[in-house]
């Protein structure tokens, strides 16, 4: 039987520099598979743009719940966990965390939240995450110089803070998991306490 390949998620709220640090590593890790969330299938990817790219109409918070979910599920279930047991890395942008933090700061109840990603995600546990922490008001004003505005980018500071309450729940509920990094340094420090952390938990 082959070694399980290892499954590292990147999470983090509103102009955290996740996408440049998932670029660096893309360079650093080049025999790993990454993918995004929600996307990283085509059916997901056509999720993406109706549930979050979209800004032409509302989307009620349920409705994006089961969206991200379904979207998830065909990739986690469909192609992560095959690769995995294959013995493939995988990195994950964004994972169920993110319909925690994100629709939990809509209102949609966390418990829902839990069980609705248990079964989208088979259960599957990452070997790591790294969690990018910023300020949601300078995230916010990062994001402003940015062409890639969703929904949630425009939401308002006091949403934002939610999210970010969230996180740390995240944190305190997975502790041997979770490696918080300061989003607020030069990239290239971050991407240093990036690597930092896949060493010390034995990753690469």
């Amino acid at each position: 039987m082959k070694e399980r390949g290892k499954f590292v998620v990147l999470e983090g709220g509103v102009g955290c520099g996740k996408t440049s640090q998932v670029n660096l590593l893309r360079r650093e890790l080049p025999a790993w598979e990454f993918y995004r969330e929600p996307g990283g299938t085509e059916f997901g990817e056509k999720v993406r743009d109706a549930v979050q790219a979209d800004l032409s109409h509302d989307i009620h918070p349920y409705a994006a719940l089961f969206g991200y979910s379904a979207s998830r599920t065909h990739l986690i279930r469909g192609v992560v966990i095959p690769k995995i047991e294959q013995g493939t890395n995988v990195l994950l942008d964004r994972y169920w965390y993110s319909s925690f933090a994100y629709q939990g700061a809509e209102g949609v109840s966390k418990p829902i939240i839990f069980a609705i990603s248990l079964i989208a995600t088979k259960g599957l546990k990452p070997d790591l995450v790294l969690h990018y922490e910023l300020l949601p008001e300078i995230g916010k004003d990062r994001k402003k110089k940015k062409a890639d505005i969703d929904r949630y980018d425009v939401k308002d500071l006091e949403f934002h803070n939610k999210v970010r309450e969230n996180y740390l729940i995240l944190k305190r509920l997975f502790p041997g998991i979770w490696r918080t990094i300061d989003a607020s340094q030069p990239i290239n420090n971050v991407f240093v306490d990036s690597m930092t952390a896949l060493h010390r938990r034995g990753i690469v």
